[in-house]
């Protein structure tokens, strides 16, 4: 893929390998697609953040919004750890980071 203007241009896309990783590819990006999971990615981008600072930005209640860290932490895209009785989230797959940076830049730059 080659970046003009600000458009992306696909070069060339190897449909066998995708055709082959269609499923996984997907499953990923079903789970990326609520913006509630979305944000909570996008927040722990530059590392380990608290529970209580990621459930800030959002304006569900506590248990709905833990149901959305455990489908996170269910497709290990993100991890827990647990320090006294605080809880710190950071992202376990690299993938999400590129993901991430790649929807950065398309939609906000």
């Amino acid at each position: 893929m080659q970046c003009e203007g600000g458009m992306m241009e696909i070069t060339s896309v190897n449909v066998e390998q995708m055709k082959t990783n269609a499923i996984e590819v997907s499953e990923l990006l079903k789970t990326m697609a609520h913006p509630e999971r979305l944000m909570v990615l996008c927040q722990l981008i530059n590392g380990e953040v608290g529970v209580g600072e990621l459930q800030q930005s959002s304006m569900l209640s506590q248990s709905a919004f833990s149901q959305h860290l455990t489908v996170l932490r269910k497709q290990n895209m993100i991890k827990a750890r647990k320090e006294s009785q605080q809880v710190f989230y950071s992202l376990s797959d690299p993938r999400v980071v590129q993901l991430i940076q790649s929807l950065q830049t398309i939609f906000c730059n």
